[in-house]
C-alpha cells in the first residue's frame, strides 16, 4: 500500500484541517484499500478525530484536469441518483483538489468492503443483477450530463491501429502474434464501429472496482477513464473480464443475468449489441495494452489465447446470450 509522508508534515496537517475541516489522528495501515494504487501518487487510510475514516490520495499536477472531471462528472450523477458512485469531497473553498506544495490531494470517504470470491463471483447471479441496476440506474442518471461536462469520444478502433503502429515498430512478434485477431475485426466490425452511439460509461466497469458488502454493491471507484464511449462499451468491458477469469464464465450466471437485465433495460442500441461480442474482443487489445506496458509476458500469452477463444466460439456466445447477428 502507498502511504502519504506528508502526514508526518504538521503543516501538511493543519493545511488539509483548513481544507476539509478534518483533523488527522492517525493513519490505519490495518486497510486493504481497493482499487488500482498506479492511479495516484500516494494514497492512505486516515482517522481523524472523532473516529471517521477516510481515503487521502496525492496526484500529479498534470493529473488535475482529469481528476477535477471525474469529480464533477460523479457530483452530478450522485445527485441525479446514483449515490454508489463514491466521488470525493469538496473543499470549505468548493474545490475538489486543492494543491499542496504543487501537487493535488484529494479526499474521499473511505468505504471498506468484503472484498470478491474469486473465481465463485461468476456463480453469482445475484452480482450480475447488481452490476446491471448500476448500469441501468448510471443511464438515468447521465441523461442531462452530456451538455454539461465536455468529454473527448472514444475509439476503439483508433485506439487498436494506433497500439499496431506502436507494436510492429516495438513489439514485432507481438504485432505477429495478434495480426490475426486486427485481420477478423477488420473483416466487417472496423467499418460498423463509427454507428455504435456513444453514451457516459464508467470506462472500467468490473468487479474489482467495487466495493462490496457480500454480493450488494456499496460503491464504485476508479472512474479515472470515465467518458463518452459506445452504449455497450461498460457491459462489454465486464463480460470480457469474467472470460478472462474463466472462459466458462461467459456463460456462467453472473454474465447471463447481467446481459439478460441490460437488455431488458433497452440501455444498449440494437447495433450495440449486434456487435456485442465482436466489441468484447476489440476492447481486450486496451488490456493488452496494459500487459505490454508492464511486460507481462504470461498475461500477453493468455491474452492471445482468449482472443482466440472469443473468435472460435463467437457465434455460440451468441447463442447463448440470445444475440441475433441480423
Amino acid at each position: 500500500m502507498n502511504k502519504l509522508f506528508e502526514t508526518r508534515d504538521p503543516a501538511f496537517l493543519q493545511w488539509m484541517k483548513e481544507q476539509w475541516g478534518i483533523e488527522f489522528e492517525r493513519v490505519r495501515q490495518s486497510f486493504d484499500i481497493q482499487g488500482s494504487p498506479e492511479r495516484s501518487l500516494s494514497r492512505a487510510v486516515i482517522e481523524d478525530v472523532p473516529g471517521r475514516l477516510f481515503l487521502l490520495e496525492k496526484f500529479p499536477r498534470e493529473k488535475f484536469a482529469v481528476r477535477e472531471r471525474v469529480s464533477l462528472t460523479i457530483e452530478h450523477l450522485n445527485r441525479h441518483g446514483l449515490t454508489k458512485a463514491l466521488g470525493s469531497q469538496k473543499t470549505k473553498k468548493g474545490e475538489f483538489l486543492p494543491f499542496f506544495k504543487g501537487e493535488a490531494f484529494q479526499i474521499s470517504t473511505f468505504l471498506d468492503s468484503t472484498g470478491l470470491s474469486r473465481p465463485g463471483w461468476l456463480e453469482s447471479a445475484e452480482i450480475g443483477k447488481n452490476m446491471a441496476l448500476f448500469l441501468i440506474q448510471m443511464a438515468d442518471a447521465s441523461q442531462s450530463l452530456l451538455g454539461q461536462i465536455f468529454f473527448s469520444p472514444f475509439s476503439i478502433k483508433n485506439y487498436i491501429l494506433k497500439l499496431f503502429i506502436d507494436m510492429k515498430a516495438h513489439e514485432p512478434k507481438m504485432y505477429d502474434r495478434y495480426s490475426p485477431f486486427l485481420e477478423f475485426l477488420e473483416q466487417e466490425f472496423m467499418d460498423a464501429h463509427h454507428g455504435l452511439p456513444q453514451t457516459l460509461c464508467h470506462g472500467d466497469f468490473h468487479p474489482l472496482n467495487v466495493l462490496w458488502d457480500q454480493n450488494r454493491i456499496r460503491a464504485v471507484i476508479d472512474w479515472e477513464f470515465t467518458g463518452l464511449k459506445p452504449d455497450c462499451y461498460d457491459a462489454a468491458n465486464l463480460v470480457g473480464c469474467a472470460g478472462i477469469e474463466n472462459p466458462e464464465g461467459l456463460g456462467m450466471p453472473m454474465v447471463t443475468s447481467f446481459l439478460r437485465r441490460v437488455r431488458k433495460a433497452g440501455i444498449i442500441s440494437p447495433i450495440g449489441w449486434q456487435y456485442f461480442p465482436e466489441y468484447i474482443l476489440a476492447l481486450r487489445f486496451a488490456w493488452l495494452s496494459e500487459w505490454l506496458r508492464k511486460k507481462d509476458r504470461e498475461m500477453l500469452k493468455l491474452e492471445a489465447a482468449y482472443m482466440g477463444l472469443l473468435i472460435q466460439h463467437m457465434e455460440e456466445l451468441r447463442s447463448i446470450w440470445e444475440i441475433d447477428y441480423n
